[in-house]
């Protein structure tokens, strides 16, 4: 495996760790109160002297030191990915702002979400940081970050420009206001072995789900693929693939909500649910006509992204930036993989990280706020050398994780916009750049859906076990049957476990 298929996907796994140990750390605390502030000792600059005249009843000549301007530092906290790229941004936004300093503070990767918390807890919170949407409605709800809209309204410009798909996760559920700018976001789009449907006779990637299990019928009769449905419902893969790609894309004519009305009520146990009705055609696919496989179950992301890359399967799901690697040497099938728009509506899963401001910079006053904004557009927003500039700026940071990391921007300009060629051309060499633009437009926020509430990791298993996953595992293994009934019964054991999870719960939400 690449060694930067390695950081990668370290990266995704090694989050979801901290990620556990975060919903542990902080469910039980919710409403919560937080206080103090990591205060950074600010160094000043040296006393400058300047020679004055003035008049009183004579001309006297005198020098006086000016009290130097003060610094005010930014914590911006961080998981151990990307790290040199990370601090080299910071220090470059240091050389261009002489008042505020960015100080990287790293958590860790296994130990980020419960170091942040425990920093929250203990009153002393970086100034920013990166944010997952079930741990940020989980912050909201202690009153540990705050919504930047509230004191920056300008920040809502910055909407339109994200593509629809993701916009709700910007959204502080409660308040309405947006809460912070974009880290990085992507898809988990359909993909397919080009090489497979060339010598299975196969013109054109399926555009429906019957074109789909037809195709795979032929690439194994003909003996190209005998696995051609690949599909991955091992860890986070289980709600963002498993789950909602087959969902959203057999989901004709329906917008959503798809899991929960918008009293948080399931409505996913019902044969008539787009949740039942793919589930129905996976069992179908695995157990009946046998084109596709339990294999996923037991995959995570790295297993998945070999799996794709070594031709182990013909048509897959899985994050727009792991096809860099499957498709790309040393990859066996280098070359051969492309990404497709999804069967049926169309729609996929989106992913999507963002930053977040901590209340106690709002409390240490404005003029730590106004830094914390100048930061988050440094590192999330538009730009000119150093300094906060919507009109003529540019999404430095952002641009440089696309064309240095392969981790994609989620503003719509920067897919559209001349100025970022760059970013499309970056990407050439592995994926057609318009084939992503149209999937980026297709996306839907699985985080709200209808909303975010602070036991829906746990519920689903998000990071780990929780309740959905190992039953639906179950289901997928043929454990507990594959029947209509059999399936019906475990979507009314996960809902009353959902109905449980919301009255125990201290907020309702």
């Amino acid at each position: 495996m690449p060694q930067i298929l390695n950081a990668n996907v370290t990266r995704r796994r090694a989050i979801s760790k901290a990620g556990a140990a975060a919903i542990g750390a902080v469910a039980g605390a919710v409403i919560a109160g937080a206080g103090g502030f990591l205060a950074g000792s600010s160094q000043a600059g040296p006393a400058r002297t300047e020679t004055v005249t003035r008049t009183v009843t004579q001309t006297v000549t005198g020098t006086v030191t000016q009290k130097p301007a003060e610094k005010i530092e930014v914590t911006w906290g961080i998981w151990s990915w990307g790290v040199e790229l990370v601090q080299d941004n910071a220090n470059k936004f240091n050389q261009w702002n002489d008042d505020v300093q960015i100080k990287v503070v790293d958590y860790g990767l296994d130990t980020f979400f419960s170091g942040l918390s425990a920093a929250y807890t203990a009153g002393n919170p970086p100034t920013i940081h990166y944010s997952t949407p079930d741990v940020t409605y989980i912050y909201q709800q202690n009153g540990w970050a705050i919504d930047m809209e509230q004191y920056f309204p300008e920040i809502r410009r910055y909407l339109d420009d994200i593509f629809p798909g993701f916009r709700s996760g910007f959204i502080n559920p409660d308040t309405g206001l947006m809460s912070g700018l974009a880290y990085y976001g992507g898809a988990q789009p359909f993909m397919y072995n080009q090489r497979h449907l060339d010598e299975a006779g196969i013109d054109e990637p399926p555009k429906t789900w019957e074109e789909l299990e037809e195709q795979a019928r032929k690439i194994k009769q003909r003996g190209v693929n005998d696995d051609p449905i690949g599909i991955w419902y091992g860890s986070w893969g289980f709600v963002e693939v498993g789950i909602y790609d087959f969902m959203l894309g057999m989901a004709e004519d329906n917008p959503g909500p798809y899991m929960w009305d918008e009293d948080l009520n399931p409505i996913f146990n019902d044969k008539n649910s787009p949740l039942f009705r793919s589930l129905r055609w996976q069992l179908d696919m695995i157990h009946k006509e046998k084109l596709a496989s339990t294999k996923g179950v037991l995959y995570d992301e790295a297993q998945a992204v070999n799996a794709f890359g070594s031709g182990a399967h013909t048509f897959f799901w899985m994050p727009d930036y792991d096809l860099a690697f499957a498709n790309t040497p040393p990859s066996k099938e280098a070359g051969n993989l492309r990404m497709g728009i999804n069967p049926g509506t169309g729609k996929v899963s989106a992913i999507y990280r963002t930053y977040l401001v901590s209340k106690a910079t709002a409390d240490k006053g404005m003029k730590h706020l106004e830094a914390a904004w100048r930061v988050m557009q440094f590192v999330g927003g538009r730009t000119r050398n150093g300094k906060p500039d919507f009109e003529n700026g540019e999404y430095y940071v952002c641009r440089r994780l696309n064309n240095e990391k392969g981790v994609g921007p989620i503003y719509i300009s920067m897919w559209e916009d001349p100025k970022y060629a760059d970013i499309r051309e970056s990407i050439k060499t592995w994926v057609d750049p318009e084939i992503k633009r149209q999937v980026l437009f297709n996306t839907y926020d699985f985080f709200n859906d209808p909303r975010m509430t602070t036991w829906w990791s746990e519920w689903w298993g998000y990071w780990q076990a929780g309740v959905a996953r190992p039953a639906i595992h179950d289901l997928i293994l043929g454990n507990v049957g594959t029947s209509d009934d059999d399936i019906l019964r475990v979507l009314n054991r996960i809902a009353d476990e959902w109905r449980k999870k919301k009255a125990e719960s201290k907020t309702g939400k």
